[in-house]
C-alpha cells in the first residue's frame, strides 16, 4: 500500500558511527518551520540504546548530530534509551521514550526547546499493572504516544505492546492509567498476537489516524508489520475503523534480513551474533522478519513514515489518505 522510497535504507548502522555501530531504527519525526528532526534509536558495540539527532530539509537526506542526545543517565534506565515518539506542543517538544533497566522496560517522557537539549521528568506509569504478555512484570509499559491537543480539557496518551492502553494528563508529565484497552489483537489477522501503539497519531478531516505494530504469532519466526486505525476526533478512545490488512509488511531484503531482536535465545544471544550467523537464520527460515514505525508525518494529503527495518536500518514510504481510507 505504501510506495517505498527507492533509496531504503537512508539511515544505516556500520562501523564507523560510533553510537550506533550495531544498529539504527525505529525513529520518531517531526516536522517544523521546513526541516525535518529525526530521534533514532542507536546501538553500539556494548548494545546499550541511546538516541540520536539527525535533521533534513527534504526528509530524506539527513545530517546526523555527532553525539545522543538522550542516553542512559537513571538507575531505571541504565541499560538503554529505545524506541522514542515525538511532539511539539506548548512552545516545547516532547518526546515519550522506553525507558529499559535490563528487566523491565517503561515509558518515560522528557521535554526541550531545541530537541538537542532534554529534560527528563519521570517514568510514566511508575506502579502500572496491567495484565501482560510472555510472563512479562506487570509494570512493564512501551510504545508511548502523546495526541498533541487537549481533549476535554485533558491530553491523552496512548501505549502498550501487548494490547493499546489510553491515559490521561492534565500537565503531560503525570499519567493516569485505563484499565481498558481501546485496541487489541484479532484472531487470524496479521496482529493476531499482539498489537503496539505506533506514532502520535495525526488529526485528519475524518478522525485521528493511528499507526501501530502488529504481530502474528509468539514464535521465534513471527512477523512484524504496520496497520492503521482511524479514532474519533472528539473522543479518541472510540476506533471509527480499522485496516484488514497491513499498511506495510516485511517484502524488501532490507527489511527481512538484520539483527532482529527476537531471535533464537532473546537479545542476550543476538549481542554475540555475526552478521554471517544473521545470514544463517534467515537461510533456515528460522528469522523474524520486522518493519516497525514510531514516526510518521502529514505532507498535503500525503502520510510519510518512517520505519524501522529488520530493528537494523531506518526506511522511508509514503502513501495518500484516501489510499488508506479506502483499504
Amino acid at each position: 500500500m505504501l510506495k517505498r522510497f527507492k533509496g531504503n535504507p537512508i539511515i544505516e548502522p556500520g562501523p564507523d558511527k560510533k553510537w550506533f555501530t550495531k544498529k539504527a531504527y525505529n525513529a520518531a519525526v517531526i516536522s517544523r518551520e521546513g526541516k525535518y528532526y529525526l530521534l533514532f534509536r542507536g546501538v553500539a558495540d556494548d548494545w546499550i540504546s541511546r538516541i540520536m539527532l539527525a535533521e533534513s530539509s527534504d526528509g530524506i537526506n539527513f545530517v546526523i548530530e555527532p553525539d545522543p542526545v538522550i542516553i542512559p543517565e537513571n538507575e531505571w534506565e541504565k541499560m538503554g534509551c529505545e524506541d522514542p515518539r515525538v511532539i511539539y506542543l506548548n512552545g516545547r517538544y516532547w518526546v515519550t521514550y522506553t525507558a529499559f533497566d535490563g528487566k523491565t522496560a517503561r515509558a518515560a517522557i522528557a521535554s526541550s526547546t531545541d530537541m538537542r537539549h532534554w529534560e527528563k521528568h519521570n517514568l510514566l506509569f511508575p506502579n502500572l499493572a496491567h495484565p501482560q504478555r510472555e510472563n512479562l512484570p506487570g509494570d512493564w509499559s512501551k510504545a508511548a504516544a502523546i495526541i498533541p491537543q487537549l481533549i476535554d480539557e485533558h491530553y491523552l496518551l496512548l501505549f502498550g505492546d501487548n494490547h493499546i492502553w489510553s491515559a490521561t494528563s492534565t500537565n503531560l508529565i503525570n499519567w493516569t492509567s485505563s484499565s481498558v484497552p481501546i485496541i487489541g489483537a484479532r484472531p487470524n489477522y496479521f496482529d493476531s498476537a499482539y498489537v503496539e501503539m505506533g506514532p502520535p497519531p495525526i488529526r485528519t478531516d475524518r478522525g485521528w489516524l493511528a499507526f501501530y505494530n502488529g504481530i502474528n504469532d509468539f514464535t521465534e519466526k513471527r512477523i512484524y508489520c504496520i496497520g492503521a486505525a482511524l479514532l474519533d476526533l472528539n473522543n479518541p478512545l472510540k476506533v471509527i475503523w480499522r485496516c484488514s490488512k497491513p499498511i506495510i509488511s516485511p517484502q524488501e531484503l532490507y527489511e527481512k534480513v538484520g539483527f532482529v531482536d527476537m531471535v533464537p535465545g532473546g537479545y542476550s544471544s543476538l549481542k554475540n551474533m555475526s552478521v554471517d550467523d544473521i545470514d544463517r537464520l534467515y537461510d533456515k527460515n528460522d528469522l523474524a522478519e520486522a518493519v516497525f514505525c514510531c514516526g510518521s508525518v502529514l505532507e498535503d494529503a500525503n502520510i510519510r513514515l518512517y520505519y524501522g527495518a529488520a530493528d537494523t536500518r531506518i526506511c522511508t514510504a509514503t502513501v495518500d489518505l484516501e489510499t488508506i481510507f479506502n483499504s
